[in-house]
């Protein structure tokens, strides 16, 4: 299975939380880029905090659709695992080949640190902030493939 890891990054190198959203509006074709490529990919997996913030869209999607939240806690009507390894298994059971992952910071560092994330999408946003998150993992094992500026954003693709 092939994991995608997309991130909003601060030129500071923070990542940029769901609930910072207010210290920079993105521009809405790279804001909606992880939901994009989710649906493509018929699955996200995200933490805890990033599915209460973004529940109420979630719960819109398509049957089809398959959410998946890294947490210790159960939550009614979505599937919470434990492990970045226990949320690849479970959509590798249920036939995806594409797993992306799309927030908070735990849940980021959980693949980093597995080892389990394919390809990095990095959004490089043109505002320093504090208190976001901060990225872990051996990230000199991926080579950029692509970058691109879109409305002032750098957008970079890394692959393993």
């Amino acid at each position: 299975m092939k994991v995608e890891l997309i991130a909003n990054v601060s030129v500071n190198g923070q990542l940029i939380l769901a609930e910072q959203s207010s210290v920079y509006q993105a521009p809405q074709q790279i804001s909606g880029m992880g939901f994009a490529r989710a649906m493509q990919a018929g699955n996200l997996i995200m933490g805890r905090a990033t599915y209460e913030m973004f529940a109420p869209m979630i719960k819109d999607m398509s049957k089809d659709f398959a959410v998946v939240v890294l947490t210790a806690k159960t939550i009614e009507g979505v599937k919470c695992v434990r492990s970045a390894q226990e949320a690849v298994e479970y959509l590798e059971n249920g036939g995806y080949e594409t797993a992306c992952v799309v927030g908070g910071t735990k849940t980021y560092n959980a693949f980093m640190e597995s080892g389990l994330a394919d390809d990095l999408y990095f959004n490089l946003f043109p505002v320093l902030i504090n208190g976001g998150g901060v990225l872990q993992g051996k990230i000199v094992e991926y080579k950029l493939k692509e970058s691109s500026v879109n409305e002032g954003v750098v957008c970079l693709h890394y692959e393993k």
